[in-house]
């Protein structure tokens, strides 16, 4: 799968990602673009299926924002433009216990701010500012919570150094994060 992790500063959004792409047979490659990628003004890290990247990367038109209410854009816009994009692409399931799905978890930045959309399109912020996602992400997020030290990070080069441990720690214990790992700011007015 993968592991990215984000930090949310005060004006400034931290990124990262392996760069591994790995499959149920224990086949892996690394992806030469890595997981992060911009799409008009918003960013996606996909963790997942390589699919739904190339998808969001390719074939998609994000909304544009109009709004302040950056909540309501995710909710009313961005999540049904990403829905009807899987859909038409063959890529969104629909499983008779849960509702629709696709086959990824999303950290997505827009305006400078981080929000985690699960695979059935739900989504989350954090209070701590830390972000994870993919298969490592229970590493990556002890790691980032203990370098932190219980305070949200408000300095780009403490996450900086805080995002590139917390991937190096969880490309060693988890099998299906490694190879490359890409540190990235994103500086967005709020």
């Amino acid at each position: 799968m993968t592991t990215i992790c984000a930090i949310e500063g005060p004006d400034w959004v931290m990124i990262g990602a392996d760069s591994m792409s790995s499959g149920e047979d224990g086949f892996s490659i690394s992806i030469p673009d890595g997981k992060i990628f911009r799409n008009s003004n918003i960013v996606f890290a996909g963790a997942g299926a390589v699919r739904g990247i190339n998808i969001l990367q390719h074939d998609f038109t994000p909304p544009v924002v109009n709004t302040k209410d950056i909540d309501k854009y995710i909710t009313r816009q961005l999540v049904p433009a990403m829905r009807k994009t899987f859909y038409e692409a063959g890529y969104e399931v629909s499983k008779p216990e849960s509702s629709v799905e696709n086959d990824n978890i999303w950290i997505v930045v827009i305006q400078g701010h981080v929000y985690r959309i699960d695979s059935d399109y739900s989504w989350e912020r954090t209070s701590d500012n830390l972000y994870v996602a993919g298969s490592g992400e229970r590493f990556a997020l002890g790691a980032m919570a203990a370098l932190a030290g219980g305070v949200n990070v408000d300095d780009s080069a403490k996450a900086r150094k805080i995002i590139t441990k917390a991937l190096q720690i969880a490309s060693k214990y988890d099998s299906a994060t490694g190879g490359k790992l890409t540190v990235t700011l994103i500086q967005e007015n709020k």
